[in-house]
């Protein structure tokens, strides 16, 4: 009990961890509030959301400094590594200002015309859409090298500990291939009619993919404090 405890406060104690689980009960809010047709526990999953954004209004200082530590990707193992990751460190900087040009919008400081400030949300989310779908790509690719790496286990002696690591990480791998693809339908679901299938799945539907992809997060969190030791 000591322990679930302790990896509980763990969770809490940092950023990334606390962001996991306000955002399990926004999604949970809001698909209990969506089911029941219960506008006061819509309204409280839009305020931890809202919470999650203002937190983010921070970001911008330790993205810049993981941007500039990661440079062009010299240390990547091939080029398209490489820019795969400078393309997702680009498009998390530019996500973090237009997010923060859209909230002082909506409490009235920044002035904007309608039509630009919804033009600005929608890029917004389209930031949002496009580095899930990056981040998609990278986790194929590191799918792809860990069954390379265990095709070349296959041939070696005396390589039972390490293929069971490897079998691991590609388990792994594969359930966060699964949480993206998730956050990708719910991401695009909030583009406007026309961007693929923007406004086709209902709010409650989006409620339950968020929610998933909530539970499957903070899954992966004990998972790998378990398993990858």
């Amino acid at each position: 009990m000591s322990t679930v405890l302790e990896d509980v406060c763990e969770l809490l104690d940092s950023y990334n961890g606390r962001d996991k689980v306000v955002r399990l009960a926004c999604y949970t809010f809001k698909l209990y509030g969506c089911i029941k047709g219960d506008k006061p526990w819509q309204a409280a999953g839009s305020r931890l959301s809202n919470a999650r954004m203002m937190l983010r209004l921070f970001d911008d200082i330790p993205m810049m400094r993981h941007t500039y530590n990661y440079g062009f990707g010299k240390h990547e193992s091939s080029k398209i590594a490489a820019t795969l990751g400078v393309l997702a460190n680009c498009v998390d900087q530019m996500f973090l200002p237009v997010e923060k040009a859209c909230w002082l919008h909506d409490v009235g400081i920044l002035k904007l015309k309608p039509d630009v400030a919804n033009k600005l949300e929608v890029f917004s989310t389209a930031l949002w859409a496009a580095s899930l779908y990056i981040s998609l790509i990278q986790n194929f690719r590191a799918l792809r090298h860990l069954w390379w790496s265990r095709d070349c286990l296959q041939s070696t002696e005396d390589v039972s500990e390490a293929r069971r690591k490897v079998d691991i990480r590609l388990a792994l791998q594969m359930v966060t291939a699964g949480k993206l693809f998730l956050d990708i339908t719910h991401a695009v679901s909030c583009l406007p009619s026309g961007w693929l299938w923007g406004e086709k799945i209902g709010s409650t539907k989006v409620a339950a993919i968020a929610t998933t992809s909530s539970v499957i997060g903070i899954a992966m969190y004990f998972a790998r404090k378990r398993l990858l030791k």
